[in-house]
Order: structure tokens, then sequence, then C-alpha cells
């Protein structure tokens, strides 16, 4: 093969959209979400990432928040790249050295994102993360993220 053919191959793979970066996961943007009887309206990305980092887990009317995982790696990964640019990797050594040192515990861990949708929607202390299209009435969006 020829330099220049060479040259154009990588260029030409450097323009496809590749699915295991993070940024391609899932083009659709995250939203975080509370249950709809909340009284909370909107959150601000810091008080998420402070809630979903295990930093302060308080709402701002004073409940203590639940925050609810997902369990399908494709979604955690898109929440936690829009949320705070990591990867899954990057949050579990995260959570493995809060865990190890006592200071705080991951969010609970729903099996899918219907569970975690139940969840936040039974729960008024409950937050949790979807992608916009799952958004149901019995939820309600505090802070959309751009992906």
């Amino acid at each position: 093969m020829t330099a220049v053919r060479c040259i154009r191959l990588a260029l030409l793979l450097l323009l496809l959209p590749l699915p295991w970066l993070p940024h391609a996961v899932h083009a659709e943007d995250m939203v975080v979400i509370v249950n709809a009887g909340s009284h909370v309206h909107s959150l601000t990305r810091d008080q998420v990432i402070d809630i979903f980092m295990g930093r302060f887990r308080q709402l701002p009317t004073g409940a203590t928040a639940l925050p609810i995982d997902v369990a399908d790696p494709a979604e955690r990964q898109t929440f936690y790249q829009q949320l705070v640019h990591k990867s899954l990797a990057e949050i579990g050594s995260y959570w493995a050295r809060l865990v190890f040192s006592g200071q705080a515990t991951p969010p609970f861990r729903a099996p899918d994102s219907r569970a975690a949708l139940r969840l936040v929607a039974t729960n008024p202390d409950a937050i949790g993360y979807c992608y916009r299209s799952a958004v149901t009435g019995r939820v309600k969006v505090v802070l959309a993220l751009d992906h």
C-alpha cells in the first residue's frame, strides 16, 4: 500500500463514528429525573455531580437523596460521560477508593432503565437518569445533559 493510500485510509477512519468512544455511545441526551410530585423543580450540574459522586446526598428540599444508577453499561457510560466526562472505569476506580476508605456508598443500581424509572416514580426522594425519550408523566426532568 502506498503512503498516500495509508494516509487516506487513516483520515477516513478518523471521520467514521466509533461506537466504543464515550461520546458516540448514544447520540441522545440524558436527563436527570425526580418523582413527579417532588418539590424539586431543577438542579444544577454541580448539585447532580455532588449527589451521584457521593459528595453530598441531600436534595434542595432537605430530604436525603436516593440516587439510582442503571446497570446497563451503555446507558451508565453515556450518563457519566455527559455529567462528569469520565469513563466507567474511572467511575469504578473513584467509587472503589471511596468505599474502601468508608467515605461514601455508591448509588443504588437498578437492574435496568425501566426499574430505575419505576423506583424514581414511586419514591419522592429518588433521583435518577434516563434518555430523554424514556421520560413519562410519572417523573419530571430537573436537568438536561448535553452530549
